[in-house]
């Protein structure tokens, strides 16, 4: 079998990592067996050495190898005795498993703390859509998780149903602290009825990526407006300047349900700049009285998805949410909208050797505007770890969220995995020290916006996704598939 599957929605460090865990677990490697080189690896599996510095460093941080300068890679001889189960906490994943760094430095560290009570985490990995059928079913059998990572939209709809634990139960004084250092668009985002139900990992906020090195060598900037963003699009289509980088398309951007949540995430902003909204702030539907706008911001959205749709790669209909990072990093495209959360897959599947190379060559800016006078915005994004009522082991279960949310935690994960922190002092700490990427970034917070904090947030999204494809792909009128879906939602929320 393959040690890494491209194709997969699993990150590539994550997948080497695991086949070298597993081979440790069955003793095929033992104590003292020197794992392949950097260089070897990238040469044998054709990736760059970004994943796999990151696969030993965290196999070497949970103490199952260790690094000799100038020798290589060792299982470390204490690795057998790493691996002995005492505790078990079940965890569900999906494939987007950057966040399981968080929880899997927590428990070496507990383990480290408290040796005659060790953890052992049993990890259950699914695809996104599967993840709530996984969850759903897991609970009615009473079987349900100790722990999971789960998108800031999700948590309402689970804390509604009981499924989580309001971890005011558990610490009512800690989470009085730490939601006082919480950004308050993340507190808000974890908060039902006043309760703290999810530990945050990280934030993002939605935008466009964009090769800073060919947008500098052909002296332009990222578009301020939409109709820049049209002109610039012809410009990068141009057969000149396609030779010129090599690139085979223009842009790529969600068009369809394939890419899932993602398309609504990425999407929804062009509907705020132009007025337009799906609910308001109380949770009301609000689409109906909202048509004209909505219209207008999927009309402009058509004129690069049908008009200009050779610019667009030919398979985008069907691609997934991850693969527009891909197309993005391996030079494909000279801009993509996605997330700030992207840049760790971005440099994953890139050739570029180090950070400082990406970050030389990579950009990240918030989205055009109808016209300058309009705000800019970006929807805002994250993942937190919830525990599961059903769980046992409740309290251990907090004092592992304890141990990721300190700010030394948060400021490791976040420079490691160059995301956003959802605490107010950590960001501010990237500020202070000119972080050459955060710094830029963290700035970006203000401009973020929640999508609909609804109980029903999955059908609601779904139906959104429907008229987003309907509309930017099969070319449907945009003034009929609002209408349509405002008659839609008006019935699911009344249903509610």
């Amino acid at each position: 079998m393959a040690i890494v599957d491209r194709s997969s929605a699993i990150p590539i460090y994550y997948q080497l990592k695991s086949h070298f865990r597993e081979q440790i677990e069955s003793g095929e490697l033992r104590p003292g067996d020197q794992l392949p080189t950097e260089a070897e690896l990238c040469d044998r599996l054709g990736i760059s050495r970004a994943p796999v510095r990151q696969a030993m460093a965290e196999l070497a941080r949970e103490g199952l190898i260790y690094r000799r300068a100038g020798a290589g890679s060792f299982v470390a001889p204490a690795a057998a005795a790493a691996l002995i189960e005492q505790t078990e906490l079940r965890v569900l994943a999906h494939y987007d498993v950057r966040w399981l760094a968080s929880l899997e430095q927590a428990v070496s560290q507990w383990n480290t703390e408290h040796p005659q009570h060790e953890i052992d985490v049993d990890i259950r990995m699914c695809s996104r859509n599967e993840f709530h059928q996984v969850l759903q079913r897991s609970t009615i059998r009473g079987e349900a998780p100790d722990l999971a990572a789960m998108d800031f939209v999700w948590i309402n709809h689970y804390a509604s149903e009981g499924y989580i634990t309001p971890l005011n139960e558990l610490d009512v004084r800690w989470v009085g602290d730490t939601a006082q250092d919480l950004e308050p668009a993340v507190l808000a985002n974890n908060t039902l009825d006043g309760r703290l139900f999810g530990v945050p990992v990280q934030a993002d906020i939605t935008g466009m990526w964009y090769r800073k090195d060919w947008f500098s060598a052909e002296g332009i900037s990222p578009p301020e407006t939409w109709e820049a963003w049209l002109t610039l699009l012809d410009h990068f289509a141009s057969p000149q300047v396609m030779a010129r980088y090599g690139h085979r398309y223009a842009v790529v951007l969600p068009v369809t349900a394939a890419t899932g949540e993602t398309t609504v995430n990425l999407l929804l902003p062009f509907i705020w700049m132009k007025g337009g909204d799906i609910v308001s702030s109380d949770g009301r539907l609000v689409l109906q009285t909202h048509c004209d706008a909505i219209s207008q911001a999927l009309r402009f959205l058509q004129t690069i998805t049908l008009d200009r749709r050779a610019y667009l790669p030919k398979d985008v209909f069907r691609s997934r949410w991850w693969h527009l990072a891909r197309y993005f990093a391996q030079g494909e495209v000279p801009m993509t909208l996605g997330g700030s959360y992207e840049w760790p897959r971005i440099r994953e599947e890139s050739s570029w050797e180090d950070e400082a190379d990406a970050a030389k060559n990579l950009g990240f800016a918030l989205l055009p505007r109808p016209e300058t006078d309009v705000p800019p915005v970006g929807s805002l994004g994250g993942t937190s770890w919830v525990i599961f009522q059903q769980s046992n082991q409740q309290e251990l279960c907090l004092e592992l969220l304890k141990l990721m949310a300190t700010r030394d935690a948060s400021v490791e994960f976040c420079a490691e995995n160059l995301q956003l922190s959802p605490y107010v002092s950590v960001n501010q700490h990237f500020i202070r020290t000119d972080h050459p990427w955060l710094s830029e970034l963290v700035p970006l917070m203000a401009y973020a916006r929640s999508r609909p904090m609804l109980s029903n947030y999955n059908r609601v999204s779904g139906f959104l996704q429907d008229m987003l494809e309907h509309v930017l792909w099969e070319g449907a009128d945009a003034d009929v598939e609002v209408s349509k879906t405002a008659e839609a939602l008006s019935i699911v929320m009344t249903a509610l």
